[in-house]
């Protein structure tokens, strides 16, 4: 008994029902129980009954519609129907219920030994065509879930079962698409006559395997395929068509054509490369291919080596003909022959050989061939050496440059740098090599420095390559010293290197501050010396003169008797000493001028214009612009200097008729203009061999107004005049140490 097996009773007639029930319970059933058609509908929609007992006549639906619904509903596809009636007994009535889909008609009043009986064979039915439908249920799941078109072909070629796979291989929608469609319909008009050779091949055989053919999906296009068939047999043990698996070879077809084209570039790369391909067997005594190469290289023909196989080694120099030997039975079998030598050709020209083999391997692991190319580095060599022979030339001139040279790459790593850099940044160059060169520029200069690296050097925002650039730079205690930076790049394939060239100008710098102050050393000894000797001409020589005009005078009233000519004398020598004492007075005047340490800048150039006017026929216009205060002493000097100085090299050289002199003072500034209406001059004046030279006066009034931290400009030209423009700023003076530091310390 199938203990698990459920059975619904469908009945008006309870007893009937009940007797019924009882007796299907004593033989293991489970029984469900309905008085009406809707509620056995509903059981039946809910429990889904192995077998469904349903009376024909019932008082709401009857038995026949019951079943129809129940038949008609795919979810209740193995529920068995055994209609009953006592009544609707005629053979149309059997007919119109086993049309609606009902298993079984029984005809009441029936026996219970009868009705068990009749129960067990629709239960045993009904499990039988449950089982057949799972099992065909996989088999079909099988089919589609197979990567292979899987049909089914009517001896005449109809397709009448596709799964899936075929479906989509041949770019349709659905199975429907293709059903009752011929294979013709699917093939070229050039392969009909063999397909229906192998058809009926494979009836009379039972198989064929492996068949290719040209498919034509739906949008026209080629598919190549693979075709194995076995004969499906009928009912009747008569092939009733042929199963059959199709399976795409594009992808194969591809790769098939693929090595059939990797062997013909092999083959044209292998007859074309400059270097010699060969291939051996694993005992290396068949030549198995060797390139046409080998006959430039050796100067031999192949046809040699094919006939022996070893006679590649005669032409190697004698020098390396052993270890080249030795080797090759060794190593090239292991993989690791790698060996460069000598060969003699027989026009007696001698070529350097770059020689490897390494084994090749069949799908189990066993070697079976030895390949290897032979490549002529002749000329290769000599680079090498020559480019040897640079290489220790450049390190030798990098060991004795007295300036550091680094070598870094686009990121700014060192990568190279000789022993005079060790001994400016005061470390070894194993701490140096591949550390950033930024870390040897102080924090302030870093931004401007990775602007220019992140510029390759040549933008407007950093250091540019070729030009000369000081800067400050780090030892490795954290001291600074002044150097001065060249870049070279160089340029490479891919990312380019520079090349700093870096001296230490910290002597040069300390000899050049030295030659700054001797100027204005020179001036303050020249003012201390203009003041001593005024001092002297004053305290000294005018008294004495003073004195001696005094005495002759004294001496010319004791002798009243003097003749005329005595006293014309003595008049005259008194004339010369007061012209001595105001020579003095002028002298003493212009070394150290009184009016300039009492009453300023202003007065002391007003005095001196109207003296010199007196003496000369200059003309002078003044605007002199007193400040509110008076200005620094070393202001008022310099620039009366500069005023002095130009007034006496106009009074003696320019020819010229008027002067003018305007002093003024803005916002913090004190501003010099001198002109004048003389004949000018060229302000550079050549000198043999092509050089330059400037005159003393002039550079001694740049000198004075670069003292004070200001400029003097100088503008001339021959037969217009000259002008002399100055200016100083009131503060401290700020003098820079170069120019060009300068320009790159405010750029940064």
């Amino acid at each position: 008994m199938k203990k698990e097996s459920s059975i619904l009773v469908v009945d008006d007639n309870g007893d009937f029902r009940h007797l019924i029930s009882i007796c299907l319970r004593k033989e293991g059933y489970q029984v469900m129980e309905a008085a009406d058609g809707r509620q056995g509908l509903q059981l039946a929609q809910t429990r889904f009954p192995d077998l469904v007992l349903l009376d024909v006549n019932l008082p709401d639906v009857s038995g026949t519609e019951v079943c129809r619904q129940i038949k008609s509903n795919p979810a209740m596809r193995d529920v068995f129907v055994a209609l009953c009636s006592g009544e609707a007994i005629s053979d149309a009535h059997k007919v119109n219920g086993l049309q609606t889909g009902a298993d079984e008609y029984l005809v009441k009043p029936f026996g219970i030994q009868e009705l068990l009986a009749r129960v067990q064979t629709l239960m045993r039915l009904r499990n039988t065509t449950a089982a057949l439908r799972t099992s065909e249920e996989h088999h079909r799941r099988l089919i589609d879930i197979l990567p292979d078109a899987v049909c089914l072909i009517h001896p005449k070629g109809r397709l009448l079962a596709v799964n899936s796979q075929a479906v989509a291989m041949l770019g349709y929608e659905n199975t429907s698409d293709l059903l009752e469609k011929s294979v013709f319909d699917f093939t070229p008009a050039g392969e009909h006559e063999r397909i229906k050779m192998d058809i009926g091949l494979a009836l009379r055989s039972g198989i064929i395997r492996n068949v290719e053919y040209t498919m034509l999906k739906r949008d026209g296009t080629s598919l190549p395929v693979e075709l194995s068939a076995t004969v499906s047999l009928g009912i009747d043990n008569q092939p009733a068509g042929l199963l059959s698996v199709v399976r795409d070879i594009t992808e194969r077809k591809q790769a098939q054509e693929a090595v059939q084209a990797s062997e013909e570039r092999f083959r044209q790369l292998a007859d074309h490369i400059n270097e010699v391909f060969w291939m051996s067997n694993v005992d290396r005594s068949k030549i198995i291919y060797v390139s046409p190469a080998y006959e430039e290289i050796w100067g031999q023909p192949r046809s040699n080596l094919y006939h022996s196989p070893q006679s590649w080694t005669e032409a190697i120099h004698s020098d390396d003909r052993d270890r080249v030997s030795e080797n090759a039975k060794k190593r090239q079998v292991a993989g690791d022959y790698d060996e460069i030598y000598r060969i003699i050709r027989p026009d007696g020209s001698i070529r350097w050989i770059h020689d490897r083999a390494f084994p090749i391997r069949d799908a189990s692991g066993n070697i079976y061939r030895i390949v290897g190319t032979a490549d002529d580095i002749t000329k290769r060599k000599q680079a090498w050496d020559s480019l040897g022979e640079s290489e220790a030339r450049k390190q030798a001139i990098m060991q004795a440059a007295l300036d550091g040279i680094v070598t870094i790459d686009h990121e700014g790593r060192m990568i190279e740098l000789n022993s005079a850099a060790e001994k400016m940044f005061a470390l070894s160059q194993s701490k140096l090599i591949g550390e950033n060169v930024i870390e040897l520029i102080p924090a302030s200069f870093k931004p401007w420095f990775r602007n220019g690296l992140a510029n390759a050097f040549a933008g407007d925002k950093g250091p540019i390559h070729g030009s000369r650039i000081e800067m400050p730079a780090l030892r490795a205690d954290g001291s600074h010293f002044s150097a001065e930076f060249t870049i070279s790049p160089i340029t490479l394939a891919g990312h380019p290197m520079f090349t700093f060239y870096i001296r230490d100008i910290t002597k040069r710098e300390r000899a050049e501050a030295e030659l700054r102050s001797l100027p204005q050393r020179i001036i303050k000894a020249q003012e201390a010396e203009r003041s001593r000797i005024a001092q002297e001409l004053h305290d000294g020589i005018n008294q004495l003169v003073a004195s001696v005009k005094m005495r002759l005078r004294k001496v010319e009233g004791s002798l009243p008797d003097l003749k005329p000519a005595a006293r014309e004398i003595l008049r005259r020598c008194d004339d010369l000493l007061v012209k001595v004492l105001e020579e003095n007075r002028r002298i003493a005047h212009n070394l150290r001028p009184t009016e300039l340490d009492n009453l300023g800048l202003a007065a002391a150039c007003s005095s001196l214009c109207s003296q010199v006017q007196l003496r000369t026929n200059l003309q002078f216009q003044c605007r002199l612009i007193s400040p509110a205060r008076r200005l620094p002493p070393g202001v008022e000097l310099n620039l009366f200097r500069i005023v002095q100085e130009a007034i006496n090299n106009i009074e003696k050289h320019a020819r010229a008729k008027s002067v003018k002199l305007e002093i003024r003072v803005r916002g913090g500034t004190v501003f010099l203009k001198i002109q004048d209406d003389g004949q000018g001059f060229e302000t550079i004046v050549p000198e043999r061999g092509g050089k330059t030279r400037r005159g003393l006066g002039l550079t001694n009034m740049r000198e004075r107004a670069l003292s004070l931290g200001g400029t003097c400009e100088i503008i001339s030209q021959p037969g217009r005049g000259a002008t002399i423009l100055a200016h100083a700023p009131l503060g401290t003076p700020k003098r820079s140490s170069n120019v060009k530091r300068k320009r790159l310390l405010d750029k940064v």
